[in-house]
């Protein structure tokens, strides 16, 4: 025992070791062999990658620095996702639904990726059916804010076909898909569904897999690098689903994550960190009883989001109910098609401080319960609409945000 007592503090004496990883060789490979404490150097090229264990280009387990010099480029390699034949349904954007019953069937064609929009637009009286209204919107990317016009002439969210009464059997919509209702009556107008055909998820560097049972802490993520999750040359998520790209994800038990200084870009989110939870999930943010995998200590600052047709950084996430604690997102430099900085669902105490912020949406977005924030000394560019800095709300039937210490928050444009 003294002999392995005294090995292991040898062990711990040693210096931590550096590994360069050049254009071609394998990131995630380097890493599981490298002991905690190692340092992980992408070389300067292209260093393209297909998602691996848990649908990451690296999935960091260690405590370990990653530093992408500057002229690297961790990217999504070209095709590594396609568009998939089984869509998401996303219901629990509205909480205040009396029945949520809808199923989806039939051969979707895969022409492209695509929303269905579908909204209860009457309630039954004296034994008529409900009736549904839908509509399809071609391309999955948020069209809020976007530069580029929606595909196809369609618009998301619209619904022209209206008062289609609900059968209780399978009823088709187009591009070979079905909807059906598992009852005729009882649904409360306005009850709204997306269902989305997409392509699957994947992440440039993955901490945690948000249910792990141990800690993944002090982990640095730094470097004047670039992340590209390549959405121009792969089918990535619809916006609405629960799992979409991201350039960094910090997920469940992670403590002690830094990120710095890099570069994000061609995605649906730069930044999303979140915990985790294994009970059951309830409408407008309750879950049973179950195991809370929680987030706390992440530093984001000093990193720039190149995004053009999509969102910057989300801390807390609704469909993932664990905790988030203790979130600096500092000093930071974006430009996003749509909202740039999102403290969401279950975020306790957060900064977010100097911040420049160029964003076709929302600039900085307090959607959901959040507390304890301060958000101070950011200053929103190129807007001459008289945009806010800060808007606060939440979907029907959820706990609105707490409201944050405000302090000094611009938009340049303004008299």
């Amino acid at each position: 025992m003294r002999c392995l007592i005294a090995f292991l503090l040898f062990i711990s004496l040693l210096p931590a070791a550096e590994h360069l990883v050049r254009p071609g060789e394998a990131p995630q490979a380097v890493l599981d062999a490298a002991l905690p404490g190692d340092r992980i150097v992408l070389l300067p090229g292209i260093h393209d990658q297909r998602p691996g264990r848990h649908r990451a280009l690296l999935y960091v387990e260690k405590s370990v620095e990653i530093e992408l010099r500057e002229g690297a480029t961790l990217r999504l390699a070209d095709g590594a996702t396609g568009l998939e034949e089984t869509p998401e349904i996303t219901t629990d954007q509205d909480a205040g639904k009396k029945l949520d019953d809808l199923e989806v069937g039939g051969t979707f064609d895969r022409s492209q990726p695509l929303i269905f929009t579908i909204v209860t637009d009457s309630e039954g009286a004296e034994g008529r059916p409900d009736t549904f209204a839908w509509g399809v919107f071609l391309g999955v990317e948020n069209p809020q804010g976007a530069a580029k016009p929606a595909p196809g002439g369609s618009a998301f969210a619209v619904t022209p076909h209206a008062g289609v009464a609900m059968t209780g059997d399978w009823q088709e919509l187009a591009h070979g898909v079905k909807i059906r209702f598992g009852r005729r009556t009882g649904h409360n107008k306005g009850s709204r569904w997306f269902v989305t055909y997409d392509g699957p998820e994947a992440y440039g560097i993955r901490v945690g897999h948000g249910r792990q049972a141990g800690i993944i802490e002090n982990v640095r993520i730094s470097g004047k690098g670039t992340i590209d999750m390549n959405a121009s040359h792969n089918v990535q998520p619809g916006f609405l689903v629960k799992d979409i790209n991201a350039c960094v994800l910090l997920h469940g038990r992670v403590r002690g994550v830094t990120v710095t200084g890099i570069t994000m870009t061609n995605t649906n989110r730069s930044v999303m960190c979140y915990g985790e939870h294994s009970g059951k999930f309830l409408p407008g943010g309750g879950v049973t009883e179950g195991e809370s995998f929680d987030a706390e200590a992440i530093t984001i600052e000093r990193t720039r989001t190149l995004n053009p047709n999509g969102a910057g950084y989300l801390l807390g996430h609704p469909s993932f109910r664990g905790k988030i604690r203790r979130v600096k997102c500092n000093h930071n430099y974006m430009e996003t098609a749509v909202t740039a900085i999102e403290p969401n669902f279950n975020l306790d105490g957060y900064e977010v401080i100097g911040n420049v912020i160029k964003s076709g949406g929302l600039a900085i977005h307090c959607w959901r319960h959040s507390k304890n924030g301060l958000i101070a000394d950011n200053l929103r560019i190129h807007d001459n609409s008289g945009k806010s800095v800060v808007e606060f709300g939440a979907p029907r039937g959820w706990q609105p945000p707490e409201r944050p210490t405000l302090r000094n928050n611009r938009n340049h444009l303004e008299p």
